[in-house]
């Protein structure tokens, strides 16, 4: 009995995280010749605003509402069913192998891949960028989900600090699920707050 209970609290354990925004998912189910409508909102009955190729992989679902996900394509969201969408077991923090974040005034954007590297653009720098060595994201526990994520460079060190949150980039009409806030400190330090999004 013991053993039953345990494998299910394990399993409902992963289910749960499966459950989890923001999450990378592959498209699943749309025959080949085929797409998966993106819709303005969490319904069939909405208008049709983009569409997913039937093999699509490595989307990004920012928030659910019953059974439909929102995704972002190009410059908007849209609504695709979840009954399309498989979840990734490695698709969220801290499990995603790159994560890109960015913001405006100024414009600036890194590129992570966690335990390799990182790639920091801002106005001083936009055409090389600045490369860090980091780590993997760290998951710093209080009430609100946050990562870190650390690295360094020989002469300036860099923390990026994600939480899953609402976050506007004051850019496009796109919704983002997690807030960053990048920390480089050495010479010329700053701090940068912007959205962060998974991907492949």
């Amino acid at each position: 009995m013991l053993r039953v209970l345990l494998a299910l609290l394990v399993l409902g354990g992963a289910a749960a995280a499966q459950d989890t925004y923001p999450r990378l998912h592959d498209v699943v189910g749309v025959a080949p010749d085929d797409v998966l409508n993106l819709r303005a909102g969490p319904g069939a009955g909405h208008d049709k605003v983009g569409e997913l190729a039937f093999d699509a992989r490595g989307i990004e679902v920012v928030r659910a509402e019953g059974n439909w996900g929102l995704v972002n394509a190009g410059e908007g969201p849209g609504w695709a069913s979840l009954r399309y969408l498989s979840p990734r077991a490695d698709g969220d923090l801290p499990n995603v192998r790159r994560v890109t974040c960015g913001g405006t005034e100024p414009f600036w954007d890194v590129e992570v891949f966690a335990g390799q590297d990182a790639t920091i653009r801002t106005p001083m720098n936009y055409e090389t960028g600045d490369r860090f060595s980091v780590g993997l994201f760290q998951r710093a526990y209080n009430p609100l989900e946050k990562y870190v994520l650390q690295g360094t460079n020989g002469s300036r060190d860099l923390a990026l600090v994600v939480a899953g949150a609402y976050c506007d980039n004051g850019m496009s009409d796109n919704e983002f699920g997690l807030d960053a806030t990048l920390i480089v400190t050495g010479p010329d330090g700053y701090v940068y707050s912007g959205c962060c999004e998974l991907s492949e």
